[in-house]
């Protein structure tokens, strides 16, 4: 009973008080209404005002007033672009507003070398990509992120296969060897970013000048980007993201069909209705590009927990990656697994220790492509489309069947089929892509232990003294088998051969410098001072055992044999390497920033860099990079008052820096070295012996420098309409001297090779634009930022006993592409299509040097792969709990060499060299007839050269995020859930794979059958606790 009685009670009093506080709710709701202006008593529209935990809100007209209704004592949020959010609590009938000007968009702090700077005084070309540019892509790699967010930036790639790595080109080629940025990550200069995962990151800088690199010297010469990762924040949370990636082959070039084919080789009168007769069925007409790709997936899992405060922060991050490439089977396969943990602690108000540590495991696997000597992907396209993937082995072919009784060791399915051989193909490289793929492997893994742990000790307010440590610790091994196979003539092999290596770098760098900022009534002081000592250790040890076409060279053909231990006694082996190689590098540099008023910038700033014996001669190994810019905030000027109602920020820029780079030097090649030339007889006929020869195998260059860049740059940045609307312009002209250039005779002594010399000056110049706009109108917003950047590159100087230095070669028609001077570098080489004889079908070519035959000496420029205009676009929308993001990037002015033809063999062409071809009832072909005289010209032509420009929708994604107020009740702070397509639409004429994935270095543009990038479809949510 007293329990019952109980109940009663508790059951009453509940309902009493929810009956209570909804009559108190419905007494306290009140129609609130006020006015919002800004510093200036202007009314401002357009201003969001939001009831705080709900979607009921309104935005500000055009007088600055608002009403809504509202509970009392509830939470309004005003907010609007360009100005700080507040929040007030409802007390009344009326809340008037004045809302202030948010700078921290002028003031965001943009990382510089051994320092930080606030962006409103900046006097260098700096350009950012922040954290958000980076989350929910499917980006694998920090590089690719660069990519269309900031102008001045190209990201190449020769594949796109899963694990492949970029390159990254800062205002174009400044070198005729690597053009690669130096990589700086939390302060340690890195090698490889790979083992970074995107999720991580916190912000990317870009030191595009000379001035802004300029503190970092020899190792600048082409850019500088800092990258910083994320510390931890607030009151600690975890967060976990998954992501899954559907991937599908994009563009597939069109080849002739399987009737095409015939028709084509008749016409050429390389193969007879007879033969067609014999081994084509009628019917057969395969796609290899179906035989070959398959529809893949990627899954990628991220879990981190964070949490800080004023007296430190830790943050810890894990991230599984898993890649399956488009490939049929798991031939091409990413795997990584990496770690982060950085922390920072308080010890004392004056000494605080921060440390940043990565870590990373990778497995990668990879197919043959990029080569005109055994490419998937060529034979993809070239093998005939006649002869079948596979035939079962009691039904063979005749061809077939009579190799396969001579060479049973022919590849095959393992279920009783052998890979189809063509039968009209000859020994042409293309062979089936099956047997391609499965006639070696090599697989590669690896781990690097990356990081730095600093000391900031400050003793007194302005003066801080830094001491940072900078480690990395590397290891990978790489192990592949070569089998005994048999497929025609030239592919084929009796033996079988394993390869493996292992190679463990280490580096580490000891900095110390320090920071003294003071301000000295209106003048601000900045004085940096510091020296930085790096060694980078390398030993590595690469071998391999393999038979003879007498000897298998293992004890058996079985996966549990393919080892060294397992060679016979009689199998070859080659051994290399078990060497230490160091290199170390000294440098002293400082720096003095300067503003009076905020309005009138300076910077200064000089390094001393110096290298090894091993990298330059001691008179030489020295280097002094100094550098200077200039800034002037008109904006602050008193004259400028009424601009500001409509311009808020205005800035000039200019700068003047040098940087340097070795190159690849290393290893003593400036150095005469001689070397053994085996036994010598000394004597006469009849009284002889022999001794030990020795001959210099390198000539010496004790003259040897550092490859100097010196840049200019003039920029402006702009602020419209309370800072929704960004400018950002830059002209810069870089000139890039004593470039380092090989194979050159630099003495009169005969020598093997010849040391390298500086023998070359290159210069880019262009123009840089950035732009974007933000606004916020009620519940929605919306965002547009884009960039623009030029780029004219020229040789300007090479060494006198040169014309030209040959690049990339194509088969064996020669180099296809030079370095010389007045060109752009790397630019195409090979002669100039002027149509086809509507007599012959014979192609035309300029006829340069006038002589009446076309030879080597007509050769002359017909393209280049440097793209005279790059550009990106991104958009951004939200709308309540859905966000949308779209982003565009391109390339204007470039060509693209085609190198997916051959003539030497009957293979399958791309139709659009064969549907308009010149035939006796196509006299006005455009192209010329089948296998014309001098259709090997026609490849070295511009008759193969394409427009490389392009636009492709990196991403279009879709998110949407769950109301706070139905999380709260299952204790998840956030959830997001989204959909993108990448890669999926590009625009482009070229008739390839890929326009945005061809060659790099000397073979820049050139396109030999690289792995495409694939069109992704993606799922992802992510979730904060």
């Amino acid at each position: 009973m007293k329990k019952k009685d109980s109940f009663k009670r508790h059951f009453l009093s509940v309902l009493s008080f929810m009956v209570s506080v909804h009559m108190l709710m419905a007494q306290g709701s009140v129609e609130v209404k006020g006015k919002v202006i800004d510093n200036q008593n202007e009314p401002m529209i357009g201003v969001s005002v939001l009831e705080k935990g709900t979607t009921n809100g309104t935005i500000t007209d055009i007088n600055g007033n608002y009403n809504l209704s509202v509970n009392q004592g509830t939470t309004l949020v005003f907010s609007y672009i360009g100005y700080i959010t507040k929040e007030q609590t409802v007390r009344g009938n009326t809340l008037d507003l004045i809302m202030d000007e948010d700078m921290q968009a002028l003031d965001e702090v943009i990382v510089i070398g051994y320092g930080v700077q606030r962006k409103s005084s900046l006097t260098g070309a700096v350009s950012s990509v922040k954290s958000e540019d980076l989350e929910a892509r499917t980006i694998t790699r920090p590089e690719m992120a660069l990519q269309g967010k900031t102008s001045g930036v190209q990201v190449l790639s020769s594949s796109a296969r899963p694990g492949a790595n970029p390159s990254v080109r800062i205002r174009g080629i400044s070198s005729n060897s690597s053009s690669d940025p130096l990589y700086v990550v939390d302060g340690r200069i890195s090698a490889d970013i790979g083992g970074i995962d995107p999720n991580d990151i916190e912000s990317m800088e870009v030191l595009k000048d000379g001035a802004s690199a300029a503190i970092y010297g020899a190792a600048a010469g082409n850019g500088v980007v800092l990258i910083t990762t994320k510390r931890g924040k607030g009151s600690g949370k975890i967060t976990y993201s998954l992501q899954h990636t559907s991937q599908s082959l994009g563009k597939i070039p069109e080849v002739m069909n399987s009737q095409q084919y015939k028709d084509y080789f008749v016409e050429a009168g390389k193969i007879t209705e007879g033969v067609f007769d014999l081994y084509w069925d009628g019917v057969t007409n395969t796609n290899w590009t179906d035989v070959a790709f398959e529809n893949s997936s990627m899954m990628r899992h991220n879990a981190t927990f964070q949490g800080g405060n004023d007296n430190g922060s830790l943050y810890l991050s894990l991230s599984h990656l898993n890649n399956d490439g488009m490939v049929v089977g798991n031939y091409d396969t990413y795997n990584r697994l990496t770690g982060m943990i950085n922390a920072s602690w308080k010890v004392k108000p004056w000494l605080e220790v921060v440390t940043n540590n990565q870590i990373e495991h990778y497995k990668v696997q990879s197919v043959a492509e990029g080569s005109e000597y055994g490419s998937l992907l060529l034979s993809v396209l070239q093998l005939d489309p006649l002869t079948k993937p596979l035939y079962p082995i009691d039904n063979l072919p005749q061809h077939m069947a009579s190799i396969y009784e001579q060479h049973p060791n022919m590849l095959g399915d393992g279920d009783g089929n052998l890979y189809g051989i063509s039968a009209f193909t000859g020994n042409a490289e293309a062979i089936n892509p099956l047997a391609m793929r499965d006639r070696s492997f090599s697989k590669n893994r690896g781990y690097n232990i990356n990081g730095s742990t600093y000391l900031n000790f400050t003793p007194i307010k302005p003066l801080t003294f830094t001491s940072r440590l900078g480690y990395r610790l590397s290891s990978s091994s790489s192990y592949g088998v070569d089998h005994h196979y048999y497929y025609h003539g030239t592919a084929k092999q009796d033996y079988i051969q394993v390869n493996a290596s292992d190679n463990s770098p280490t580096y580490w760098q000891w900095e110390n410098f320090m920071n003294f900022d003071q301000k000295f009534g209106d003048h601000n002081t900045t004085l940096m001072l510091g020296t930085s000592f790096s060694e980078s250790r390398n030993f590595g040890v690469s071998g391999n055992k393999r038979g003879d076409d007498q000897n298998l060279g293992f004890l058996q053909d079985d996966p549990l044999f393919w080892y060294f231990a397992y060679a016979t006694s009689d199998a070859a082996k080659d051994i290399n390497g078990g060497e230490e190689m160091f290199s170390r590098k000294l440098a002293y540099f400082g720096r003095l920033n300067y503003d009076y008023k905020n309005k009138y910038l300076a910077q200064f700033s000089l390094r001393a860099d110096a290298a090894d014996l091993s990298v330059l001669p001691q008179d030489k190994r020295w280097g002094y990079f100094p550098a200077t810019s200039l800034g002037w905030v008109i904006s602050e000027e008193d004259f400028f008052g009424d601009v500001k109602d409509w311009m808020t920020h205005l800035k000039f820029r200019a700068s003047w820096g040098q940087n340097g780079s070795t190159a690849s030097l290393g290893g003593y090649l400036w150095n005469v070295s001689v070397g053994s030339t085996g036994h010598l007889a000394v004597g006469d006929n009849n009284n002889f012996y022999y001794v030990n020869g020795y001959a210099p195998s390198a000539t010496g260059n004790s003259q040897l420098k550092w490859e100097t860049s010196e840049q200019t740059n003039i920029g402006i940045d702009a602020r419209f309409l309370n800072n929704r609307l960004s400018l950002t312009a830059d002209y810069y002209n870089k000139e890039t001297k004593d470039l380092i250039v090989s194979g050159i005779k630099a003495s009169t002594v005969v020598g093997n090779t010849f040391s390298p010399v500086n023998a070359g000056n290159i210069t880019n110049k262009g123009i840089e634009l950035e732009l974007g706009w933000q606004d916020r109108i009620g519940n929605f917003s919306y965002g547009i930022r884009g960039n623009i950047a030029t780029l004219k590159n020229e040789v300007t100087h090479i060494h006198e006993s040169l014309a030209a230095i040959d690049g990339t070669t194509l088969v064996t028609y020669g180099a296809i592409t030079r370095f010389e001077v007045g060109k752009p570098a790397w630019y195409f080489y090979g002669y100039e299509f002027t149509g086809v004889d509507e007599e012959t079908g014979e192609p035309n070519f300029a006829d340069i040097d006038g002589d009446g035959a076309i030879t080597d000496n007509d050769k002359t420029e017909i393209g280049k792969g440097i793209a005279d205009l790059n550009y990106g676009i991104t958009l951004t929308a939200g709308w309540k709990n859905f966000d949308l993001v779209v982003f565009g990037t391109g390339s204007h002015g470039n060509d693209i060499y085609m190198g997916l033809n051959r003539v030497d063999y009957n293979l399958n062409q791309l139709t659009h060299f064969t549907e308009n071809r010149w035939t006796t009832n196509n006299r006005n072909g455009s192209t010329p007839r089948a296998y014309a005289t001098d259709f090997t010209k026609f490849m070295t032509s511009s008759g193969s050269v394409f427009d490389g420009s392009f636009f492709k929708i990196k991403q279009i994604q879709l998110g949407y995020s769950i109301p706070r107020i139905l999380l709260s009740k299952i204790s998840v702070d956030n959830l997001r859930i989204y959909g993108s397509l990448e890669d999926y639409f590009t625009f482009s004429s070229y008739p390839g794979f890929d326009p945005e994935v061809t060659g790099v270095g000397s073979g820049l543009g050139v396109d030999k059958g690289s792995y495409p990038n694939s069109k992704k479809v993606v799922v992802g949510l992510a979730v904060t606790f």
